[in-house]
């Protein structure tokens, strides 16, 4: 019985309470709290939520409030109301679903936007783009070497991208650094292409998953990641085409 309640919704309190009035039948707001083991003042918010639903009914007996208890059939009513109220709220939600997708839609279509300052804060950027499970593309300089700290660098982004197993796709400017890197040769899991020399870089942009990251490394470190899929794929397409564009050319001597 009290398992059948509990699927009503019914808490313990109101259990015992709605149990005792069914065995007493009529009774005192005193008589039922003593039954039940529940205090007074509780026993009689409960039991005025009882009269609200329909399950007692009110007499007054030689001045004093007399609860009385209606049949268990009252129950079953209740069930078929909320029954009727879920299928209301059913057919609503039905009915506004497809303006609660049009906003979906339209908020996909918003970029979202995260800043970051100072050294620990780039690394921040660096540790989402190496836990990516992606390859990632990115026009690079070796100077990120001279600001991050190059044994961090090959520490916590060339053996953990070389660990995971993903491959990064390089455009680089011909700082020293980027130059030695490259002729590493065991270093597989990274692809070089070279901007002419002329070109001396001071920014770096990442292409990964559905994001851009963009890292500014002149006066304070700051970087920004720009999460949205159709400026990513605008981002990997122009990387794309100076990908094929560079082939073969600029390589350091």
């Amino acid at each position: 019985m009290r398992q059948i309640l509990k699927k009503l919704n019914f808490s313990s309190k109101e259990t015992d309470i709605y149990l005792a009035a069914l065995k007493l039948g009529s009774a005192s707001v005193t008589e039922l709290a003593k039954r039940s083991g529940i205090k007074r003042p509780t026993t009689y918010v409960i039991l005025e939520k009882f009269k609200e639903m329909g399950l007692i009914s009110l007499s007054r007996k030689k001045g004093i409030k007399i609860f009385i208890t209606e049949d268990p059939d009252k129950l079953l009513k209740l069930l078929e109301e909320e029954r009727e109220l879920l299928s209301n709220k059913e057919k609503e939600l039905k009915n506004s679903l497809p303006k609660l997708k049009a906003l979906k839609e339209k908020d996909t279509t918003m970029p979202i936007i995260r800043y970051y300052k100072g050294k620990e804060g780039i690394w921040s950027i660096l540790d989402d783009i190496m836990n990516s499970q992606h390859d990632s593309r990115m026009i690079t300089s070796g100077k990120a070497f001279d600001v991050l700290g190059k044994k961090r660098i090959e520490r916590d982004v060339l053996q953990k991208r070389k660990r995971i197993g993903t491959k990064s796709y390089i455009i680089s400017d011909h700082d020293p650094h980027q130059i030695d890197t490259y002729r590493k040769k065991e270093l597989l899991f990274r692809e070089f292409r070279f901007l002419p020399e002329t070109i001396d870089l001071n920014s770096l942009v990442y292409i990964y998953e559905d994001k851009i990251a963009l890292i500014f490394l002149r006066n304070s470190l700051t970087g920004i990641i720009i999460e949205n899929e159709e400026l990513f794929l605008v981002f990997r397409f122009m990387f794309d085409s100076l990908w094929k564009e560079l082939k073969g050319k600029n390589l350091p001597e």
